[in-house]
Protein backbone atom coordinates (compact mmCIF):
# COMPACT_ATOMS: atom_id res chain seq x y z
CA UNK A 1 0.00 0.00 0.00
CA UNK A 2 1.41 3.38 -1.05
CA UNK A 3 1.96 5.82 1.80
CA UNK A 4 0.38 9.24 1.43
CA UNK A 5 0.27 12.33 3.60
CA UNK A 6 -2.91 13.67 5.03
CA UNK A 7 -3.34 17.05 3.22
CA UNK A 8 -4.33 18.87 6.40
CA UNK A 9 -1.43 17.51 8.46
CA UNK A 10 1.02 18.11 5.60
CA UNK A 11 -0.08 21.74 5.30
CA UNK A 12 0.47 22.27 9.03
CA UNK A 13 3.92 20.68 8.77
CA UNK A 14 4.88 23.03 5.92
CA UNK A 15 3.81 26.00 8.02
CA UNK A 16 5.95 24.83 10.96
CA UNK A 17 8.91 24.17 8.65
CA UNK A 18 8.78 27.64 7.07
CA UNK A 19 8.28 29.31 10.45
CA UNK A 20 11.37 27.56 11.85
CA UNK A 21 13.49 28.68 8.89
CA UNK A 22 12.22 32.24 9.19
CA UNK A 23 12.96 32.32 12.93
CA UNK A 24 16.49 31.02 12.30
CA UNK A 25 17.15 33.78 9.74
CA UNK A 26 15.79 36.43 12.12
CA UNK A 27 18.04 35.21 14.96
CA UNK A 28 21.09 35.24 12.70
CA UNK A 29 20.20 38.73 11.48
CA UNK A 30 19.82 39.99 15.05
CA UNK A 31 23.31 38.67 15.79
CA UNK A 32 24.60 40.49 12.73
CA UNK A 33 25.64 37.11 11.27
CA UNK A 34 28.54 37.48 13.67
CA UNK A 35 29.24 33.76 13.77
CA UNK A 36 30.69 34.01 10.25
CA UNK A 37 33.07 36.74 11.42
CA UNK A 38 34.07 34.70 14.46
CA UNK A 39 34.83 31.59 12.41
CA UNK A 40 36.86 33.60 9.91
CA UNK A 41 40.25 35.26 10.35
CA UNK A 42 39.93 38.79 11.76
CA UNK A 43 42.08 41.55 10.28
CA UNK A 44 44.97 42.97 12.26
CA UNK A 45 44.07 46.23 13.95
CA UNK A 46 45.73 49.30 12.40
CA UNK A 47 45.45 52.66 14.16
CA UNK A 48 46.78 54.51 11.12
CA UNK A 49 47.37 53.69 7.48
CA UNK A 50 50.37 51.38 7.38
CA UNK A 51 52.74 50.57 4.51
CA UNK A 52 52.34 47.09 3.16
CA UNK A 53 54.36 44.88 0.85
CA UNK A 54 56.24 46.32 -2.10
CA UNK A 55 55.75 45.01 -5.58
CA UNK A 56 59.26 44.43 -6.98
CA UNK A 57 59.62 44.86 -10.72
CA UNK A 58 62.12 42.77 -12.72
CA UNK A 59 65.66 44.12 -13.16
CA UNK A 60 65.86 46.57 -16.02
CA UNK A 61 62.19 47.45 -15.89
CA UNK A 62 61.30 51.09 -16.31
CA UNK A 63 58.17 50.72 -14.19
CA UNK A 64 58.08 52.42 -10.80
CA UNK A 65 58.06 50.26 -7.70
CA UNK A 66 54.52 50.09 -6.30
CA UNK A 67 53.92 50.02 -2.57
CA UNK A 68 50.65 48.71 -1.16
CA UNK A 69 49.20 50.16 2.03
CA UNK A 70 47.11 48.76 4.83
CA UNK A 71 44.26 51.17 5.58
CA UNK A 72 43.45 52.15 9.14
CA UNK A 73 40.77 50.07 10.80
CA UNK A 74 37.29 51.54 10.51
CA UNK A 75 34.31 51.50 12.83
CA UNK A 76 32.57 48.13 12.61
CA UNK A 77 35.65 46.14 11.59
CA UNK A 78 36.22 42.85 13.41
CA UNK A 79 39.92 42.89 14.32
CA UNK A 80 42.60 41.20 16.39
CA UNK A 81 45.61 42.65 18.16
CA UNK A 82 48.50 41.46 20.33
CA UNK A 83 48.76 43.67 23.40
CA UNK A 84 52.37 43.95 24.67
CA UNK A 85 52.18 47.35 26.37
CA UNK A 86 49.41 48.79 28.50
CA UNK A 87 50.07 52.26 29.90
CA UNK A 88 47.13 52.73 32.25
CA UNK A 89 43.49 52.03 33.05
CA UNK A 90 41.87 55.45 32.94
CA UNK A 91 38.16 54.57 33.18
CA UNK A 92 35.82 51.80 34.29
CA UNK A 93 32.34 50.60 33.55
CA UNK A 94 30.13 49.48 36.43
CA UNK A 95 26.96 47.54 36.99
CA UNK A 96 25.93 48.43 40.49
CA UNK A 97 29.00 48.00 42.67
CA UNK A 98 30.65 45.54 40.25
CA UNK A 99 33.26 46.65 37.73
CA UNK A 100 32.29 45.02 34.45
CA UNK A 101 34.78 46.62 32.04
CA UNK A 102 38.00 48.62 31.99
CA UNK A 103 39.22 51.20 29.49
CA UNK A 104 42.98 50.98 28.97
CA UNK A 105 45.49 52.97 26.89
CA UNK A 106 47.44 50.80 24.45
CA UNK A 107 50.16 52.26 22.17
CA UNK A 108 49.61 51.20 18.54
CA UNK A 109 51.77 52.59 15.74
CA UNK A 110 52.42 55.90 17.50
CA UNK A 111 48.78 56.36 18.48
CA UNK A 112 47.21 55.94 21.91
CA UNK A 113 44.26 53.63 21.38
CA UNK A 114 41.59 52.77 23.92
CA UNK A 115 40.88 49.08 24.47
CA UNK A 116 37.75 48.16 26.40
CA UNK A 117 38.40 44.91 28.30
CA UNK A 118 35.51 42.87 29.73
CA UNK A 119 35.73 41.32 33.17
CA UNK A 120 37.19 37.99 32.07
CA UNK A 121 40.36 39.76 30.88
CA UNK A 122 41.09 41.64 34.11
CA UNK A 123 43.70 39.21 35.43
CA UNK A 124 45.61 39.06 32.13
CA UNK A 125 45.36 42.82 31.75
CA UNK A 126 46.82 43.33 35.24
CA UNK A 127 49.80 41.15 34.31
CA UNK A 128 50.52 43.20 31.16
CA UNK A 129 50.06 46.44 33.09
CA UNK A 130 52.54 45.33 35.76
CA UNK A 131 55.08 44.22 33.15
CA UNK A 132 54.76 47.58 31.40
CA UNK A 133 55.35 49.50 34.64
CA UNK A 134 58.42 47.36 35.36
CA UNK A 135 59.79 48.22 31.93
CA UNK A 136 59.12 51.95 32.26
CA UNK A 137 60.66 52.12 35.74
CA UNK A 138 63.79 50.18 34.79
CA UNK A 139 62.95 47.05 36.76
CA UNK A 140 62.83 44.99 33.55
CA UNK A 141 64.30 45.32 30.08
CA UNK A 142 61.88 43.23 28.02
CA UNK A 143 58.29 42.09 28.09
CA UNK A 144 57.97 38.41 27.38
CA UNK A 145 54.21 38.08 27.68
CA UNK A 146 51.33 39.41 25.65
CA UNK A 147 47.62 38.79 25.11
CA UNK A 148 45.93 38.36 21.75
CA UNK A 149 42.44 39.80 21.75
CA UNK A 150 39.69 40.06 19.18
CA UNK A 151 36.94 42.64 19.08
CA UNK A 152 35.08 45.26 17.12
CA UNK A 153 36.24 48.78 16.32
CA UNK A 154 33.75 51.31 17.74
CA UNK A 155 33.49 55.04 18.21
CA UNK A 156 34.87 56.38 21.46
CA UNK A 157 31.97 57.56 23.68
CA UNK A 158 32.14 61.22 24.73
CA UNK A 159 32.27 60.39 28.44
CA UNK A 160 35.18 58.02 27.90
CA UNK A 161 36.92 60.47 25.56
CA UNK A 162 36.77 63.19 28.25
CA UNK A 163 38.48 60.88 30.75
CA UNK A 164 41.08 59.87 28.14
CA UNK A 165 41.96 63.50 27.36
CA UNK A 166 42.17 64.27 31.07
CA UNK A 167 44.54 61.34 31.67
CA UNK A 168 46.64 62.31 28.66
CA UNK A 169 47.00 65.89 29.84
CA UNK A 170 48.37 64.70 33.19
CA UNK A 171 50.86 62.26 31.64
CA UNK A 172 51.82 63.92 28.34
CA UNK A 173 55.07 65.44 29.59
CA UNK A 174 56.80 62.29 30.83
CA UNK A 175 55.66 60.28 27.79
CA UNK A 176 57.23 62.88 25.49
CA UNK A 177 60.43 62.87 27.53
CA UNK A 178 60.55 59.08 27.45
CA UNK A 179 60.06 59.01 23.69
CA UNK A 180 56.77 57.16 23.85
CA UNK A 181 54.98 59.82 21.84
CA UNK A 182 56.14 62.63 19.53
CA UNK A 183 55.88 66.20 20.75
CA UNK A 184 52.62 67.81 19.67
CA UNK A 185 50.24 70.38 21.05
CA UNK A 186 47.27 68.78 19.33
CA UNK A 187 45.99 65.89 21.39
CA UNK A 188 44.10 64.53 18.38
CA UNK A 189 47.46 63.79 16.70
CA UNK A 190 48.23 61.26 19.44
CA UNK A 191 44.86 60.02 20.71
CA UNK A 192 42.74 57.79 18.50
CA UNK A 193 39.07 58.66 18.17
CA UNK A 194 38.09 54.97 18.01
CA UNK A 195 38.38 52.13 20.46
CA UNK A 196 38.47 48.34 20.31
CA UNK A 197 35.69 46.62 22.24
CA UNK A 198 37.27 43.31 23.16
CA UNK A 199 35.10 40.17 22.80
CA UNK A 200 32.45 42.06 20.84
CA UNK A 201 31.15 41.16 17.39
CA UNK A 202 29.36 44.20 16.08
CA UNK A 203 27.17 45.49 18.87
CA UNK A 204 26.88 42.18 20.71
CA UNK A 205 29.17 40.12 22.89
CA UNK A 206 30.63 36.96 21.47
CA UNK A 207 28.67 34.95 24.05
CA UNK A 208 25.37 36.44 22.88
CA UNK A 209 26.25 35.78 19.24
CA UNK A 210 27.06 32.13 19.99
CA UNK A 211 23.82 31.71 21.97
CA UNK A 212 21.65 33.19 19.21
CA UNK A 213 23.43 31.12 16.60
CA UNK A 214 22.87 27.95 18.65
CA UNK A 215 19.13 28.64 18.88
CA UNK A 216 19.04 29.36 15.14
CA UNK A 217 20.78 26.04 14.55
CA UNK A 218 18.13 24.21 16.56
CA UNK A 219 15.42 25.89 14.49
CA UNK A 220 17.10 24.79 11.26
CA UNK A 221 17.41 21.22 12.51
CA UNK A 222 13.71 21.20 13.35
CA UNK A 223 12.89 22.55 9.87
CA UNK A 224 14.97 19.76 8.29
CA UNK A 225 13.15 17.19 10.44
CA UNK A 226 9.77 18.45 9.28
CA UNK A 227 10.91 18.53 5.64
CA UNK A 228 12.17 14.94 5.75
CA UNK A 229 9.00 13.76 7.42
CA UNK A 230 6.94 15.39 4.69
CA UNK A 231 9.07 13.89 1.91
CA UNK A 232 8.96 10.41 3.38
CA UNK A 233 5.18 10.52 3.87
CA UNK A 234 5.30 10.60 7.63
CA UNK A 235 1.97 12.39 7.99
CA UNK A 236 -0.46 9.59 7.10
CA UNK A 237 -4.18 10.08 7.78
CA UNK A 238 -5.11 9.44 11.37
CA UNK A 239 -6.79 6.10 12.23
CA UNK A 240 -10.58 6.20 12.60
CA UNK A 241 -12.27 5.85 15.98
CA UNK A 242 -11.85 2.55 17.77
CA UNK A 243 -15.53 1.68 17.46
CA UNK A 244 -15.31 1.58 13.69
CA UNK A 245 -12.51 -0.98 13.80
CA UNK A 246 -14.35 -3.53 15.99
CA UNK A 247 -15.60 -6.76 14.29
CA UNK A 248 -19.28 -7.00 13.40
CA UNK A 249 -19.90 -9.67 16.03
CA UNK A 250 -18.45 -7.48 18.74
CA UNK A 251 -20.53 -4.56 17.63
CA UNK A 252 -23.69 -6.69 17.68
CA UNK A 253 -22.80 -7.99 21.11
CA UNK A 254 -22.37 -4.44 22.37
CA UNK A 255 -25.69 -3.47 20.82
CA UNK A 256 -27.45 -6.42 22.51
CA UNK A 257 -26.53 -5.05 25.92
CA UNK A 258 -29.20 -2.42 25.51
CA UNK A 259 -32.02 -4.89 24.56
CA UNK A 260 -34.50 -5.77 27.33
CA UNK A 261 -35.81 -9.35 27.14
CA UNK A 262 -39.15 -10.19 28.76
CA UNK A 263 -39.91 -13.86 29.46
CA UNK A 264 -43.60 -14.95 29.78
CA UNK A 265 -45.26 -18.24 30.55
CA UNK A 266 -48.55 -19.51 29.16
CA UNK A 267 -50.83 -22.40 30.05
CA UNK A 268 -50.31 -25.22 27.50
CA UNK A 269 -53.99 -26.21 27.57
CA UNK A 270 -55.79 -22.88 27.57
CA UNK A 271 -53.05 -20.67 26.16
CA UNK A 272 -53.56 -18.08 28.89
CA UNK A 273 -50.70 -16.05 30.31
CA UNK A 274 -49.84 -17.50 33.66
CA UNK A 275 -46.55 -15.65 34.28
CA UNK A 276 -47.74 -14.22 37.56
CA UNK A 277 -50.08 -17.08 38.54
CA UNK A 278 -49.04 -18.92 41.64
CA UNK A 279 -49.08 -22.68 41.09
CA UNK A 280 -49.47 -25.09 43.98
CA UNK A 281 -47.82 -28.41 43.44
CA UNK A 282 -49.11 -31.47 45.38
CA UNK A 283 -47.82 -34.98 45.31
CA UNK A 284 -50.18 -37.82 44.48
CA UNK A 285 -49.71 -41.13 46.41
CA UNK A 286 -48.41 -44.14 44.56
CA UNK A 287 -50.78 -47.01 43.69
CA UNK A 288 -49.42 -49.22 46.50
CA UNK A 289 -50.07 -46.54 49.09
CA UNK A 290 -53.65 -46.10 47.83
CA UNK A 291 -54.37 -49.88 48.24
CA UNK A 292 -53.03 -50.00 51.78
CA UNK A 293 -55.23 -47.25 53.03
CA UNK A 294 -58.68 -49.08 52.80
CA UNK A 295 -57.25 -52.18 54.39
CA UNK A 296 -56.12 -50.28 57.36
CA UNK A 297 -59.46 -48.63 57.78
CA UNK A 298 -61.23 -51.93 57.68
Amino acid sequence: MTKVNDPKRERSAWIRCCAAVLLAVILLAVSGFGIFKMTGTPADFAAIEMPGEQTVEPVGSTEDVQTSTIPASQVGDYVQHEVFLLLANFAEGNRGDTVTERYAVVPVSGKMVTFCFPQRWFESEDAIDQATQDLLNGRAYTIDSYIRVTGTVAELPDSVADQLYSWFGENKEWMEQGGLIPQSDDYADILSDVMVKVDYVGGMTQTAVVALTAVAGVCLLYAIYELLRILFKGYAPKVEAAEAELPAETAEAEDSDDIEVEITESDPETGEDVTDVEVEITEEPDAGEQSEAPDGEA
